[in-house]
């Protein structure tokens, strides 16, 4: 009986291991088009210095196409925090509706 129970203790890992695993649920259920079909907001932020620089990609080294004045309301499609140059600490860079960036360093957000 020992025996019968140290062998089902020592194979239980693996029939674990080769058990199939439930399929991805992630959307809830819903169908897609229902998912697709959901209203997507936008976030628009207010610039807060006196000269914000947007530039061609997240970091102080690119291009510097041109500046923001202070209270422009600009929108946000998307942002990141890798591969970036931090400004005073802060690793976080927009990515505008136009394409551009600018660090979030500068920027006050709402939905």
């Amino acid at each position: 009986m020992k025996f019968a129970i140290a062998a089902v203790a020592a194979l239980l890992p693996f029939v674990a291991l080769s058990a199939p695993t439930p399929a991805d649920d992630s959307h809830g259920g819903a169908d897609v088009e229902s998912v697709k079909s959901i209203e997507k907001r936008d976030v628009v932020g207010t610039v807060d210095a006196d000269a914000l620089k947007y530039r061609r990609c997240p970091r102080t080294t690119c291009e510097a196409v041109g500046q923001y004045a202070r209270g422009t309301r600009v929108t946000m499609d998307c942002y990141t925090t890798t591969n970036t140059t931090p400004v005073s600490g802060n690793a976080g860079w927009a990515k505008l509706a136009n394409g551009y960036w600018v660090s979030l360093y500068y920027m006050n957000w709402s939905g």
